[in-house]
C-alpha cells in the first residue's frame, strides 16, 4: 500500500526500491513457472519448444497420481506434518507462557539456546542422533521423525509465540482466575484464543517445515512404506536411469499444492503474524 511517506521520498529511490523488489519476486517466482510450464510438456518438447508448452498435457500428473506407491507417502508426508505440528503448538504454547508471563532467572539466555538446534546445521545433528536412535531401537518408525519434526520445529513457534502472549493483558487472566480458572483454563481458554494469528503463523510454518523435511527422513528410514513425498522426489532420478524431467517437474508441482493452498487460505493471519510477532 503506498502512503504519504513513500510518496514524498525521490523519484529515484522509488525506482531504486521498486526495481530490487521486481528482480526478488522474478527470482521467487520463475522456477516455479518454468517448472509448471515443464509439467505440461512432454521430454522431447521441453528441450526443443518455448518457455510455454505448446501442447499441453496432464499425462504426467496422470503418471504420477497413479504411480506406484504415492497415496502411501502422501499419507506418510500428511499425517507426520499433522501430528508434528499438533505436538509442536502443545509444547511451544507452554513454553511461550511460561517465557511470557514469568521472569525468573537466566530466562533470557534459556531463550537464546533454544535456538541452538537450528542454529547448527542439520547434517551435522544426523551421525549422533542415528547413534542414539539406533540404541533406542526407533530407526525407521514414525515415533523417530515426529519427535526430530517437533524438536526442530518447536524452537521457532515458541519465538513467534512469546510476542502474541505478552501482548496478551494480565488483567483478563486475573479476572479469569478471580472466576476460579486454573492456569490450564487461563491459557487454552483466555490467551491462546486472543493469540490466534499467532497460532496460525506457528502452525502454518510448523506444518510447512515437516512437509518438506528430507535430511531427517532419508537418514532415519530404511523402508519405502515408510517414504514421504520429499524422500520419493529425490529418488526419482535414480529409479529411471534417463531423467524425466517433465515428470518430476509434475511430482513436484504436486507436493507443493497442498502448501500452497494453505499460505493463500491463511495469506492475511502469516503476515499479519509475522510483522506482528516482529515488533512485539
Amino acid at each position: 500500500m503506498t502512503n504519504d511517506s513513500s510518496l514524498n521520498r525521490p523519484l529515484g529511490t522509488r525506482i531504486f526500491a521498486w526495481s530490487v523488489l521486481a528482480l526478488i519476486t522474478l527470482w521467487a517466482v520463475l522456477p516455479i513457472l518454468w517448472s509448471l510450464s515443464a509439467s505440461f510438456k512432454t521430454p522431447l518438447t521441453l528441450y526443443t519448444g518455448g518457455f510455454l508448452p505448446e501442447d499441453p498435457t496432464l499425462d504426467n500428473y496422470g503418471r504420477v497420481l497413479t504411480s506406484d506407491g504415492f497415496a502411501q507417502y502422501m499419507a506418510n508426508s500428511l499425517f507426520l506434518a499433522l501430528a508434528s505440528t499438533a505436538i509442536t503448538l502443545f509444547v511451544s504454547v507452554l513454553a511461550a507462557y511460561g517465557f511470557a508471563r514469568y521472569a525468573f532467572r537466566w530466562r533470557h539466555i534459556l531463550l537464546l539456546f533454544i535456538l541452538i538446534p537450528r542454529i547448527l546445521p542439520r547434517a551435522s545433528l544426523i551421525i549422533p542422533l542415528y547413534d542414539l536412535i539406533e540404541r533406542l531401537n526407533l530407526l525407521d518408525t514414525y515415533t523417530v521423525l515426529i519427535i526430530t519434526y517437533t524438536a526442530t520445529a518447536v524452537p521457532m513457534a515458541t519465538w513467534i509465540l512469546i510476542g502474541f502472549f505478552q501482548a496478551v493483558p494480565k488483567e483478563l487472566e486475573e479476572a479469569a482466575a478471580m472466576d476460579g480458572a486454573s492456569i490450564w483454563q487461563r491459557i487454552w481458554k483466555v490467551v491462546v484464543p486472543i493469540s490466534l494469528p499467532g497460532m496460525v503463523t506457528a502452525g502454518i510454518l510448523s506444518l510447512r517445515e515437516a512437509w518438506n523435511e528430507f535430511p531427517f527422513v532419508l537418514a532415519f528410514t530404511t523402508s519405502s512404506d515408510m517414504r514421504t513425498l520429499p524422500y520419493q522426489l529425490f529418488m526419482m532420478r535414480d529409479t529411471m536411469g534417463l531423467t524425466d524431467w517433465p515428470l518430476i517437474n509434475a511430482f513436484t508441482i504436486t507436493t507443493i499444492v497442498p502448501i500452497l493452498f494453505l499460505y493463500l487460505l491463511f495469506e492475511r493471519q502469516i503476515v499479519n503474524g509475522l510483522t506482528s510477532g516482529a515488533v512485539k
